[in-house]
This record gives C-alpha cells, structure tokens and sequence, in this order.
C-alpha cells in the first residue's frame, strides 16, 4: 500500500504543534525535511512519527536544538528513560504531547509518540469527559482523508485503548465510553457512502459473551471506504441470531471478531454450528486473537490474522483500496 503524505495543517492535528512551529522546527533545525507539491509541503508517516517523538521530549524540557541530531531510537529512549528537566521553561507549543497522568504517584506512559490528540482522548477517557472524546475524535476527522483517519489514526488509538485495558489502566466502562464515540464516527462514514443495495453485503458481530468491539468496528470503517456494503451488529450476539440476520440480510460474508479466551470452549461450539447453519453463498470470516485456534471448529472459514489481510480479502470480494 501507498505511503500517507499528509498536508501541514493534518500534521498539526496529528502532532499538537502548531503551523509555525511545524516550520520553525524545519528551518532552524532541520527535524524533518518535507516534500513538496504545487500546494505546499507534504509530510510522509516517518515525519510525523518523528515530530511527534521530538514534540514529546520537548514538552518535557528538553532543547529543540538538542534534539535535531537524535534519530528515531535515540529519541524513543530519551523519551523511555528521562523525567522532566527540573526548572525547566514550558515550551512555545504546551500541547505538543500529553501529560503524563500519575497513579499512586506512579507516571502512567500514554504513547506519546501517538501525538497530542490521542493523548486527550485517553485523558479525557480517565475522566469519563464523553463530550470531550467525541470532540477530540471530530477534529481529527475533520482534518485527515477518511481512509488516512482509519489507518494513522482511529487504529494506532484502537490498538493502544486494548493495551491499556488488558494492563487495567483502562476500565471495561472506559472502552465502552471510546467504542460508543467510535460507533458515531463509523456511522458517520456510512453516511457518506453511496448507497448501492447490490454491492457485496458483510454482517459483523461477535459471539455471545465475547463484547471486545474494536476489531469488528475498525474492520466495518475499512469495508465502508471499500465500498462494500456493512450490516454491522455489535457485540455479544447469539449463533441463531446471527444466521437470521445473515439470511434476512443476504450476507455475503459474517465476519466474526473473536477474541474472548475464557470462552473459548463455548467458542468452538458457536463456530461449528454457524459454519454448519450459514448457507452456502455465505462465507464465515474470523479475526482476532482466537481466529486461528478456532478454525479447526469450521475449516471452511477464512482467518485473518490483521487488518491488512482483512483488506485483502475486501479486494477479492470487489472493495476498492
């Protein structure tokens, strides 16, 4: 796949620099050098990622100037080894990285080199601010092609949301709260969508007591900029309803996110009866965790082992890229 080049004012966003920052930094110290078009400079993901590393070490004290000549890992383990400088100035762009937020005293890492907006949803997460994690979300997209939204953006925040929960830094009512805003963000693509009832039709859910919802919801925000037609059902849902909705739909494909490892055994079940139940134009797709480890349950299914697969198989099926 092609490379993101993203505009300036995008990088802004992604970064929590501002404009001029952005240039400062490129003339007086050669942080990045972007390429241009006949519209202005043009910045690729490698950019990005270093101005946001660069902006992080400086919200935390250290001199711009200093850091021009680190490279990526240098830069990643200042940033993993250093504390604040003690009496150290704010910098000119105070939002150029998240805070550091404190558990029982104890800095809690929140990917800063993810950028400054991700870092203020993830604070306004901890606070339970939902207005805040639907506004901070609608910036970002306000700015950024959907598909370079989804892919450098919407997933990296999906991926470290999963991480935290897992490490218990997150709440299971907190990765409610980020998937509820993430629902209207998807609804938001659907409706942007041309509606073609004969396209390829693919349902996604998940299966009972299995209610981790990222995987399925960054799977539907692909096959929507694919062009392919999405029933999306949520999570937690049971095999009968499934091959009711299936039917009444005209799936072309179930997609299943799996990832709940204590239910694995019921699992097993689940996925032999509904590749048993399924008819024979409906295909069953399987992504997650358990995916490969429940295939034997349906050998028919294919399995995706990420997203980028995924979109593969969006290609087979007549989705643009």
């Amino acid at each position: 796949m092609a490379e993101s080049r993203y505009p300036i004012g995008a990088v802004a966003v992604l970064t929590g620099l501002t404009v001029d920052t952005l240039r400062a930094w490129e003339r007086r110290h050669r942080i990045v050098t972007p390429s241009r078009d006949d519209r202005g400079r043009l910045y690729d993901d490698a950019d990005v990622r270093r101005l946001q590393l660069v902006a992080a070490a400086v919200s935390r004290g250290h001199a711009v100037g200093r850091l021009a000549g680190l490279d990526e890992a240098a830069l990643t383990a200042l940033l993993t080894t250093s504390h604040p400088v003690p009496g150290a100035a704010l910098p000119a762009d105070p939002a150029a990285a998240p805070r550091r937020p404190r558990r029982g005293g104890t800095p809690v890492d929140d990917a800063p080199a993810l950028g400054a907006p991700l870092g203020r949803v993830l604070a306004a997460l901890r606070r339970f601010d939902a207005s805040e994690v639907e506004r901070e979300i609608g910036r970002v997209a306000a700015t950024l092609p959907p598909r370079d939204l989804v892919h450098a953006w919407v997933l990296p925040l999906m991926r470290h949301a999963g991480t935290e929960w897992h490490a218990r830094r997150l709440s299971t009512a907190q990765e409610h709260l980020l998937s509820a805003a993430l629902r209207s963000l998807f609804g938001g693509i659907i409706r942007a969508m041309p509606h073609a009832p004969r396209r390829t039709n693919l349902l996604l859910t998940t299966l009972p007591r299995d209610r981790h919802e990222f995987g399925i919801l960054g799977a539907a925000m692909l096959a929507a900029l694919a062009g392919v037609r999405v029933t999306y059902l949520g999570v937690d849902l049971p095999v009968d309803e499934i091959v009711d909705a299936a039917r009444r739909s005209g799936a072309s494909a179930v997609v299943l996110g799996v990832t709940y490892a204590e239910a694995h055994g019921r699992a097993l079940d689940d996925v032999a009866r509904l590749g048993r139940r399924l008819g024979s134009g409906t295909e069953l797709w399987l992504g997650g965790v358990l995916a490969g480890a429940l295939q034997r349950a349906a050998p028919r299914a294919m399995v995706f082992g990420d997203l980028v697969a995924f979109e593969t198989a969006l290609a087979r099926v007549g989705g643009r890229l």
